[in-house]
């Protein structure tokens, strides 16, 4: 961005402001924020909420549970930082960045915001990672949730599937996940004992096969990142093999062709 970001801090009328169109944060529990309310009603709102200025008033860019508690509260202005200097593209990021840093997002969200993030700027995990202040591993595992059926996904932003297990899941068949998601949650199985259950079945079905020499692993790790979906790559001994690319949705095979640098004429 070429221009400073501005840091004045104003009072913004409440009824002026609406969400923002791009925000990754879709569920907010009410008790919580009837907490921030009372909260709110004693002490004020201690961090400023972001907004942008439009024609019919104010897009809001970051702050959205303190402005719905604010509202509960009664307050009629609440503290704003105005960023007119955004884009679309940097406006939500604020807003991803900002939820992510207070763990304010389910699961799918994070997971949501995380993908529409590498889409927008072709990025790999990593570099994800690096936008958003996270690590690698934080990306890739919650990336790993869009695999997840529908079902399973429901059950995770619920909390009666831990992220552990959904990134086990994650790795199944889909026809496969909402059994093993059942068994989780009927059993009360740790992910452990879940990895345990999975590899003692796939191993009662196991075709040998010779393993793959790592530089070929970490291969298919890389291509995997770099496309945001899973990537197999097999070869015979003189050469001769395949590259699979494997995706759920017309929509990630868009983003798959996008990076490839494919545009249909």
């Amino acid at each position: 961005m070429s221009k400073r970001p501005n840091t004045t801090i104003k009072e913004v009328p409440i009824d002026l402001i609406r969400p923002g169109s791009q925000q990754a944060r879709r569920h907010f529990d009410p008790d919580a924020l009837r907490d921030l309310a009372e909260s709110i009603r004693e002490s004020g709102v201690v961090q400023p909420i972001v907004l942008r200025t439009q024609v019919w008033g104010y897009e809001l860019l970051a702050g959205e549970r303190r402005w719905r508690a604010s509202q509960q509260a009664g307050l009629h202005e609440i503290p704003a930082i105005i960023r007119d200097d955004l884009s679309d593209d940097e406006a939500f990021v604020v807003g991803l960045i900002e939820n992510l840093q207070r763990e304010s997002l389910t699961p799918m969200e994070t997971a949501a915001g995380l993908k529409r993030l590498s889409e927008i700027f072709t990025l790999t995990h990593e570099q994800i990672g690096e936008r958003v202040g996270k690590s690698r591993e934080y990306v890739s595992n919650y990336l790993r949730l869009i695999n997840l059926a529908p079902t399973v996904q429901a059950l995770v932003n619920e909390g009666h599937i831990l992220l552990g297990h959904a990134k086990v899941l994650a790795g199944q068949p889909l026809d496969q996940q909402i059994r093993w998601a059942d068994e989780v949650i009927r059993q009360k199985l740790t992910v452990r004992m879940l990895e345990r259950k999975i590899a003692a079945m796939r191993d009662s079905k196991l075709v040998f096969r010779p393993a793959k020499p790592a530089d070929w692993k970490t291969l298919e790790r890389d291509l995997s990142d770099l496309m945001g979906c899973s990537v197999l790559v097999s070869a015979d001994k003189k050469g001769k093999g395949e590259l699979k690319v494997k995706f759920h949705s017309l929509d990630e095979l868009d983003g798959v062709l996008a990076k490839m640098g494919y545009s249909a004429g």
